[in-house]
């Protein structure tokens, strides 16, 4: 048999034509294997260091169980997703603030919401609602029933401590002035001194601070409304790379706590009870 080599010669236009039309795909192949090559892993969990305060309880107090009721809380949702919590930090309520926000440490806790606060710091969800009251001297004539009875006044904060609901609105509005101390227990004994007019802290927090200053219960009374109501937050600073991940982690993990039951135990442990009235308003919470 004879064969014959093909001398046809494919027209050039014919070529190019099918080129064209292999060029892309073949682009689109090698643009997915590249980035499939440098696409980062998702970021594995790792050991956190966490900061907090002291002499706030039932939340942190580090001579109650687990350090309080938020300190649990707090390692336990991490723990959750997957993080190891070592050694919670017990610092002065300012410093763990300020070292929080440059990066030092990856979280501190609890933390009410403000708006200087959240331009520095991401905030978590919620948790642990508490009612905040005004405490004042006994006698009929600094008896707090109602919010011109704080018009004109003079109240004690702690360094560190934020101002919040109807405090702060009086605050703003020049209708009230703070005073700061170095703690909840020299607030009670300025108090206690008529150099403040009253404190404004949740009863929990009152109770503690005037045990403290070895102050008998009979030397304040409680105003008859509260002036706010306070959620707690996890707070991580913005300067972190992997901020918005941290708090991603203590959601999830927080999620699981309320899910699974830990949540309303931890409460009954510590026989706390949140409150549910509205913000910013008068209202009263009995006990």
């Amino acid at each position: 048999m004879d064969f014959k080599r093909s001398t046809d010669v494919e027209p050039l236009h014919s070529r190019i034509s099918r080129l064209a039309v292999r060029v892309p795909y073949l682009l689109l192949v090698i643009t997915l294997t590249f980035l499939a090559s440098v696409a980062p892993l998702k970021a594995e969990p790792f050991a956190l260091s966490l900061a907090t305060g002291d002499n706030y309880p039932p939340f942190t107090d580090f001579e109650l169980p687990h350090g309080g009721m938020a300190t649990k809380l707090v390692r336990d949702a991490f723990e959750n997703s997957g993080y190891s919590v070592g050694e919670i930090s017990r610092l002065p309520w300012k410093r763990s603030y300020l070292l929080a926000e440059q990066g030092k440490y990856h979280a501190t806790f609890p933390y009410g919401w403000t708006t200087e606060r959240a331009e520095l710091f991401y905030y978590s969800d919620p948790f642990l609602l508490a009612a905040v009251y005004a405490w004042s001297r006994p006698g009929k004539s600094n008896i707090i029933k109602r919010e011109e009875d704080l018009h004109g006044k003079v109240y004690c904060n702690p360094r560190g401590y934020g101002d919040f609901g109807l405090v702060l609105r009086l605050l703003d509005q020049n209708l009230l002035r703070r005073e700061t101390s170095n703690s909840l227990q020299q607030c009670f004994k300025m108090l206690r001194a008529k150099r403040v007019d009253f404190v404004s802290v949740t009863q929990s927090n009152a109770m503690k601070a005037l045990s403290d200053a070895g102050m008998p219960l009979e030397d304040v009374q409680r105003s008859e409304f509260a002036t706010d109501q306070s959620h707690h937050y996890v707070i991580v600073s913005k300067q972190l790379p992997r901020a918005q991940e941290i708090i991603e982690a203590f959601n999830t993990g927080f999620k699981i706590l309320r899910e699974d039951g830990r949540y309303q135990s931890l409460k009954e442990e510590f026989n706390w009870v949140e409150s549910n009235a509205p913000s910013h308003q008068h209202y009263s919470i009995e006990n």
